[in-house]
């Protein structure tokens, strides 16, 4: 086993990758990895962790102090004095996390090495030093929470329409009607079959996180922690299929990058799609085709500019460079862009969420992915301004102000 594929592995075992959206992983509990939340009393006067708290790490610790800039499922990202961003990966949400903010200046002690590449995968503890946004952490931050991550407790979705429904599509007539959709709409049988077989494959492994029959958006309710303890028990190598990978599945053909000799940036944020796909139990892309999809999906490099119009512009250009062309007008791609500033030297746009589209009886229907270990959805709404609609409000969860809000692309139409 190579040195890649080995560091690979212990990623996956030990954190999760930075990776947005819907590349959200957490791992299985590991004796080596030591996670302490901390709440101080007193803001005025940065504390000093207790020598029981120091017991979370060696006494050879190391220490870093900065701002939270972005809480997520699976890690938080702290900007140090010098500007220097670094990611926290944790396996299990650690109790306390929801009392830290973004905007919140912490102290995080460590035993290890930290990177501005990778994500830190040794023991930690976090004190929280001050808040951002208010004189003390002990107040409610019910409000903060939802503001700066509104799936910190599962999947919620702030989008209400009550006729909207969607199917997980957890029966065999439900699967028989989309493929019959899927086909209609150009899509080889043989790819139909191949994103079904995953379908089943995620059903059968997460059952629990599954709703039968057809539901409206309020029943969603799914809790990533329990359902990567199940997952794990299974597939302890394999992270499941995210949105950019099933989406490609159906348009493997059908989205050609002419030109791949476009300005490029670190392919960081493609790591876990890659190497899931690597370690998929039943492979169906060529190589052909995994290159096609790194060239798709490669983040654009881009400025810290948080104007969407000067953002938009960015992503028509690498649009025409990449020279990309979508073939199906019937099965159409739909992406979320989102705007990436935590290393400020080095922004850039990637598609964080994506799934495809297409119309039938006056309705237009959404087929995702939500993330790597939750549910397939297939979404029925009015129009395709209601999918923008969802997408806005699942799915724009920044509160930073750093970056531009997101651009949103329907094949090569952008919004």
């Amino acid at each position: 086993m190579n040195k890649k594929i080995l560091k690979l592995l212990v990623i996956l075992t030990v954190s999760v990758s930075v990776i947005v959206g819907c590349s959200k992983v957490t791992g299985q509990e590991d004796s080596e990895t030591s996670v302490s939340i901390m709440q101080s009393e007193v803001m005025k006067d940065e504390p000093i962790p207790s020598d029981s708290d120091k017991d979370v790490v060696d006494e050879d610790a190391s220490e870093v102090r900065g701002k939270v800039e972005e809480i997520k499922d699976f890690m938080f990202i702290v900007t140090d004095d010098d500007n220097v961003s670094y990611a926290f990966a944790f396996e299990e949400k650690p109790e306390g996390l929801d009392k830290i903010a973004v905007g919140d200046r912490v102290l995080v002690t460590y035993t290890g090495t930290l990177s501005e590449v990778d994500p830190f995968m040794g023991k930690f503890m976090v004190t929280a030093l001050s808040s951002g946004g208010s004189e003390h952490l002990g107040e409610d931050s019910s409000d903060k929470n939802q503001n700066g991550d509104l799936r910190s407790s599962g999947i919620t979705d702030p989008y209400v329409n009550p006729e909207v429904k969607f199917s997980n599509l957890a029966s065999e007539e439900d699967q028989s009607e989309l493929s019959k959709d899927l086909e209609k709409a150009g899509i080889k049988e043989s790819y139909i079959k191949d994103y079904i077989n995953y379908v089943n494959l995620y059903n059968e492994t997460a059952p629990e996180s599954v709703l039968d029959g057809w539901n409206t958006l309020d029943k969603v309710n799914y809790d990533p922690y329990e359902i990567n303890d199940v997952w794990v028990q299974k597939y302890p190598d394999f992270v499941g299929i995210c949105c950019r990978m099933a989406a490609f599945t159906l348009l493997r053909d059908d989205i050609l990058v002419n030109n791949t000799e476009f300005q490029k940036t670190s392919m960081r944020s493609l790591t876990f799609d890659n190497y899931s796909f690597e370690m998929m139990p039943t492979k169906y892309m060529t190589d052909e085709n995994l290159k096609a999809f790194e060239n798709f999906y490669a983040p654009i490099p881009t400025s810290t500019s948080t104007d969407k119009e000067v953002q938009k512009k960015v992503l028509e250009q690498a649009l025409k460079e990449r020279e990309i062309q979508f073939k199906n007008s019937n099965l159409k791609f739909i992406g979320m862009v989102g705007h990436d500033t935590v290393d400020e030297s080095n922004p850039f746009l990637f598609i964080e969420h994506a799934g495809v589209i297409y119309e039938k009886n006056g309705s237009v229907y959404l087929l995702e992915k939500l993330a790597f270990q939750e549910p397939y959805q297939w979404i029925e709404f009015p129009s395709e301004e209601e999918i923008i609609k969802y997408f806005e409000s699942k799915y724009n969860l920044d509160s930073t102000g750093k970056r531009a809000e997101p651009i949103y692309m329907i094949n090569d139409k952008l919004f």
